[in-house]
């Protein structure tokens, strides 16, 4: 994530402020709707970002939500199933 924020940096300044606004955003509604990703592997569910090629992977548990990662779609995407 700081990565990617670092990126769009480089790129126009703002955009990488934006990018983490946009990933908050999608964390904020896994946090109201946790239901809301689709399920992608190990009982694990995927949520996009919004204007970047990114998802945010997470897995719901009785007391909380965990972010596995925030994975760009196009980079190695498959690279946080490693960690589970």
């Amino acid at each position: 994530m700081i990565e990617g924020a670092l990126f769009y940096e480089g790129e126009a300044p703002g955009l990488g402020d934006d990018f983490l606004d946009d990933v908050q955003h999608a964390i904020d509604c896994v946090r109201e709707h946790s239901e809301l990703g689709v399920t992608v592997a190990y009982g694990f569910r995927r949520v996009l970002v919004r204007r970047f090629p990114f998802s945010i992977i997470y897995a719901i548990e009785p007391a909380h939500i965990i972010v596995v990662a925030v994975v760009h779609q196009r980079r190695a995407p498959e690279y946080w199933k490693g960690r589970t």
